[in-house]
């Protein structure tokens, strides 16, 4: 009898262990929304009781660091009712926060956010991506504590491969990986100055971010930009490769890391790399650091051939960190996800056609997807899930990704029980965007 008692008072500790398991998730920040609204408003929990921690008190970005928190059970399908998330780096953190990555330099632990984080308060969001029922949003310290470990995994941007064969990572992952459902959009944004500039010259109206006044960048300029030749005419002119009669004197690159996703992406897009090479400030680039004034302590490189105008590359770790750096004065561009829909918000940036293409409708509460389910806008990627445990958390996360205003930049790609559009890469970020 008493052997029985013990018996059953070990599966009551194991089940209760059950009842409150934490898994923890590392990757691509750009889908962050998506993740969270895949958990909170789809019947992921029951009757949606979730609640939503995060750091700081914006209305418009999660942060790095977020967490949700089932309250009326395990999440469906698991035995899980906490999933916190880090997404400093970006995409390629998915392996390098999770154990199976510890066998790269980069390798390192994730930091996450507890639920139980003490002063957390509650918040409505009466508008924009981060709009979720009264009372489930909790806005946290900024220097919430966080507790370091490792993830489960998460999801990319693009494929582990790409990051091998840029030589970021020297690990095979690809057995790990299953395709996402979705596709995210991307974007070159850059900062109002910039942005009301260019309109001016383009005989746009000053200030607007309908798609008939969005000024427009060319994909050969950006290319020309973020390349590693120090001496081409983008360098040379500084920020007046754009604008010739600027009385600027600097432009400001706002790029992301290497782990990054984004930043992996824009070289595919932009540079062929992997299948070219050099990328401005980049690692294992061609770009030759005696050419430059390097400022280490904040990531910082600047182009200066003595012609009394300057090209700056800024290391952003997230995408938050990036609009920060595109909203601060002067000339300034970068690339950033869909999901970063400025209009209606604080945020002063604004998104600009590529090679006179538009991706962005330019009011808020918009999808911002039509142009590249349509095949119009090809910056577009679809996203990879890396999965070595076989996580039930992440397989929910990723058959109940929502679509719409609330996610935008993300729709539903052909690995989805109802695409939304027939575009693709066919899982490889290398081939080109068409219809399947």
């Amino acid at each position: 009898m008493q052997i029985k008692q013990i018996a059953l008072a070990t599966l009551a500790v194991v089940a209760a262990a059950q009842a409150h398991a934490v898994t923890r998730v590392s990757g691509a920040s750009a889908s962050s929304i998506a993740y969270v609204e895949a958990l909170a408003t789809n019947n992921s929990c029951p009757s949606n009781n979730v609640s939503i921690y995060k750091r700081g008190t914006s209305t418009v970005s999660l942060g790095n660091q977020f967490t949700v928190k089932c309250n009326s059970g395990n999440f469906a399908g698991t035995t899980e009712n906490e999933v916190q998330f880090d997404v400093t780096g970006g995409s390629l953190n998915a392996i390098l926060f999770s154990a199976d990555g510890s066998g790269e330099a980069l390798a390192a632990n994730g930091n996450f956010l507890p639920s139980t984080t003490a002063g957390c308060t509650a918040t409505t969001v009466s508008a924009g991506p981060l709009t979720f029922a009264s009372g489930k949003l909790m806005n946290c310290a900024a220097n919430a504590s966080l507790v370091s470990g490792k993830s489960v995994g998460g999801f990319l941007d693009v494929e582990p491969a790409i990051f091998q064969a840029q030589g970021t990572i020297a690990g095979d992952y690809s057995a790990s990986v299953v395709p996402a459902t979705f596709s995210q959009v991307f974007g070159v944004a850059v900062s109002k100055a910039l942005y009301e500039a260019l309109q001016t010259a383009q005989g746009l109206t000053v200030g607007s971010t309908t798609p008939a006044n969005q000024p427009t960048i060319s994909r050969a300029q950006i290319v020309s930009m973020m390349n590693s030749n120090d001496f081409n005419e983008a360098k040379n002119k500084g920020p007046k490769f754009l604008l010739p009669s600027t009385t600027e004197t600097n432009i400001t690159y706002c790029r992301r890391p290497a782990t990054s996703g984004t930043q992996a992406a824009a070289e595919v897009y932009f540079l062929q790399n992997p299948t070219a090479t050099g990328v401005l400030g980049g690692a294992g680039s061609a770009h030759e650091p005696a050419l430059v004034s390097a400022v280490a302590a904040n990531n910082t490189v600047v182009v200066n051939n003595g012609t009394g105008n300057t090209l700056t590359v800024k290391v952003n770790s997230g995408s938050g960190d990036v609009k920060s750096c595109l909203n601060a004065a002067g000339f300034a561009f970068g690339m950033l996800s869909a999901e970063n829909n400025p209009i209606g918000g604080s945020d002063t940036f604004r998104f600009v056609k590529l090679n006179g293409q538009e991706f962005s409708e330019g009011v808020a509460g918009a999808s911002q997807t039509a142009a590249a389910i349509a095949g119009k806008y090809d910056y577009v990627f679809e996203s990879a899930l890396f999965n070595p445990t076989g996580s039930a958390v992440l397989d929910l996360i990723n058959s109940k990704v929502v679509t719409g205003s609330g996610t935008p930049g993300v729709f539903l790609n052909i690995n989805s029980a109802n695409p939304e559009s027939q575009f693709t890469r066919l899982g490889n970020s290398l081939n080109v965007y068409s219809s399947n």
